[in-house]
């Protein structure tokens, strides 16, 4: 009896170590993706505004093409401050670096959270493991220079942390939540306090914590919650932009062209947001249609989690105009539910640590490989395109109005080749003589088409204009 508890002991002991490593194992796979591919999608907007906040000295505001930008500040503040420490050259692997740490430090919030409310540290480690190998997460939006996870990590750790306080009747737990949820705030958008309160609200209606929730102590925190983006507003020199930006946005995401965009949503957005679950997530749909073992049906804690989720689900799936970025936030909590129906069954486990090291492997093989071939064989070559715009204008005035991913992403090169002069703005409306890096398509009056190149074009006006029209598509 004695051997067969310490066997089980030294494998749980080694398991847990295992389900580490492999965490690390997959957590390091980001290094391969800081600089082997160019900016992909508008990977530009962060880096290129951080530069421009700084150049132009403007902290509070972030600033893009010379314009107020409406996005909070926090995330333009730390691209500045890894990109001031690793020089401005290299300012697009600062935000992927961020992004990375940010998806790391998720990780590691799931599976200290589980190891709190399950008290087990095997499902700790398979937890924080299950989260860093999600699809989604592993191969595309955990390591890409969006605000995104940056945005993910501080919800994440608001929703865990009253999920805390309620559970365990501590307003301290409130007091950090609120922190969190002003972070989140001030990466990206008002969405967090939804999260947060759908969360504290399941919870609260799971333990009937309802008289603790609403106490004197929780009404004063959480009061300074709703304070600080007031504050933000009224006193940031661009609140007012801001404001009524962030609002537009929110409100853009809930309106479609008809009624099937409204039906293309409904049955196509779970479909891709299953997808982006993989691979725990197919494991345990395969594990459920050939009738294996799920543990933990009925854990309160799976339960609440399932409700959290699936609450805050609702808004992105009605939404037509949403993607499955916005989700990052609630991945974190469905890590919870996967591993907690996986880690108990060991025929269960087992396939899916099978498909999480495979899925490891797959990140390493894309990382060093495929990305990169991808992205110089179908993707517009962003440094050759700025390159040959410097080379047709030689110093001429030059503008830009292309605010697509090419454009914002040549744009980006630019800056930073032209240094110390400044940063490519908007042109006057009274452009008289000058180059613009301008949409392809109709060409303004007076205008002419200098370069075409893929996404974007180079238009000139005035005396500049003595290049012959060229194609470069």
């Amino acid at each position: 009896m004695r051997s067969t508890l310490g066997y089980r002991i030294r494998m749980t002991t080694t398991n847990t170590r295992n389900y580490w490593l492999l965490f690390a194992l997959a957590a390091a796979s980001f290094v391969f993706t800081l600089h082997n591919v160019q900016y992909t999608g508008e990977e530009a907007v962060y880096p290129l505004m951080s530069y421009e906040m700084w150049y132009h000295g403007h902290l509070l505001t972030p600033v893009m093409y010379g314009q107020d930008y409406w996005r909070p500040p926090l995330d333009n503040w730390l691209i500045t401050m890894v990109s001031m420490w690793i020089g401005w050259s290299h300012m697009l692997v600062a935000a992927r670096l961020i992004a990375a740490l940010a998806t790391v430090g998720s990780g590691l919030l799931v599976g200290w959270f589980a190891g709190r409310i399950w008290k087990e540290r095997r499902l700790a480690a398979f937890a924080a493991l299950v989260y860093i190998t999600l699809g989604d997460v592993l191969f595309y939006d955990g390591w890409l220079a969006y605000s995104d996870p940056l945005f993910a990590f501080f919800c994440l750790a608001a929703m865990l942390l009253g999920w805390l306080a309620v559970m365990e009747r501590r307003v301290g737990f409130f007091a950090m939540a609120v922190l969190a949820l002003s972070c989140a705030f001030l990466t990206k958008a008002l969405t967090v306090y939804v999260f947060y309160g759908v969360a504290v609200l399941v919870v609260t209606y799971q333990t009937r914590g309802w008289r603790f929730l609403f106490s004197w102590s929780s009404w004063g925190i959480h009061l300074l919650a709703l304070v600080v983006p007031v504050l933000w507003y009224a006193m940031a020199p661009a609140g007012g932009t801001m404001a009524h930006g962030m609002f537009d946005d929110i409100i853009g995401k809930l309106q479609g062209q008809g009624l099937l965009d409204y039906l293309h949503q409904f049955f196509v957005f779970p479909a891709q947001t299953f997808g982006q679950l993989l691979p725990v997530g197919g494991v345990v749909l395969y594990a459920m249609l050939r009738r294996y073992p799920i543990s933990r049906m009925n854990d309160p804690q799976v339960r609440t989690a399932l409700g959290i989720a699936g609450v805050n689900y609702l808004p992105y799936w009605l939404s037509p105009q949403s993607g499955i970025r916005y989700l990052m936030p609630l991945y974190g909590i469905v890590a919870l539910v996967l591993a907690g129906w996986v880690v108990d069954s060991e025929k269960t486990r087992r396939l899916a640590v099978k498909w999480m090291m495979a899925a490891i492997l797959l990140k390493y093989f894309f990382a060093l490989w495929a990305f990169p071939a991808y992205t110089d064989r179908f993707r517009p070559h962003i440094s050759a395109i700025a390159r040959d715009v410097l080379m047709q204008t030689r110093g001429a005035p030059l503008y830009v109005t292309n605010a697509a991913w090419v454009g914002i992403g040549v744009t980006a090169d630019i800056d930073l080749a032209i240094r110390p002069r400044p940063p490519l703005v908007t042109p006057p409306s009274n452009l008289a003589n000058g180059f613009v890096i301008s949409y392809p398509g109709a060409v303004p009056p007076g205008y002419t088409v200098v370069s075409r190149y893929q996404g974007v074009w180079l238009l000139c006006r005035g005396t500049v204009c003595g290049q012959k029209d060229k194609s470069h598509e």
